[in-house]
């Protein structure tokens, strides 16, 4: 008797248990406003929009080169401010040289932080593949950048200087020359 009330106890108290609710990227808008502070929200690459963008790409002209190197981060824990969910996301890192010298290379970057790394794609309401910060570790500039698939083995990247790049402080030697230190219109190869 004692253990039909302890087991029924035991299935209703898991059974009363909040529940994840998962959502796809790809329907992230098409939601009410989401609850993005509970830790019960999941917005998972279902429809796999991550997937095409996945691997090694490289740009090459004349004597620059850039290698984009992107992985997806399957049920990463967004745990910031108002912020406590999880999401799916692309991240990364990038190495630009220029006549064989690395100018930059954040390769050893750890992609498990929230903030502080330089690549770090999502998608948005009309399911572009784009980013409010990609950083430019050389002139401490970050970048509004959007990936577009031309094929199977080319993807373009199209930057813009971000909004906030110089509302943040500084750290370590910034150059501040004008422009970029990389084009912002390029097609990549995957490799």
């Amino acid at each position: 008797m004692y253990r039909i009330l302890l087991l029924i106890i035991i299935i209703t108290t898991l059974s009363c248990k909040s529940q994840t609710n998962i959502i796809d990227i790809v329907n992230r808008c098409n939601h009410a406003p989401l609850n993005r502070s509970n830790g019960n929200l999941y917005l998972k690459d279902i429809s796999n929009v991550y997937a095409p963008y996945i691997g090694t790409w490289k740009w090459i002209e004349g004597n620059r080169e850039m290698t984009l190197i992107l992985m997806k981060q399957t049920k990463y824990h967004l745990n910031t401010y108002t912020n406590n969910y999880f999401e799916d996301r692309l991240v990364g890192h990038y190495i630009y040289k220029e006549n064989g010298v690395s100018l930059i290379d954040n390769s050893g970057e750890n992609l498990l932080q929230d903030f502080g790394i330089s690549v770090n794609f999502d998608t948005d309401c009309y399911n572009n593949v784009s980013t409010a910060f990609f950083q430019d570790k050389f002139r401490d500039i970050s970048y509004e950048v959007i990936l577009e698939k031309l094929s199977p083995t080319q993807l373009k990247f199209t930057g813009k200087i971000g909004e906030n790049t110089y509302d943040r402080p500084r750290t370590g030697t910034v150059y501040y020359q004008l422009g970029t230190t990389f084009p912002l219109d390029m097609v990549f190869t995957k490799q």
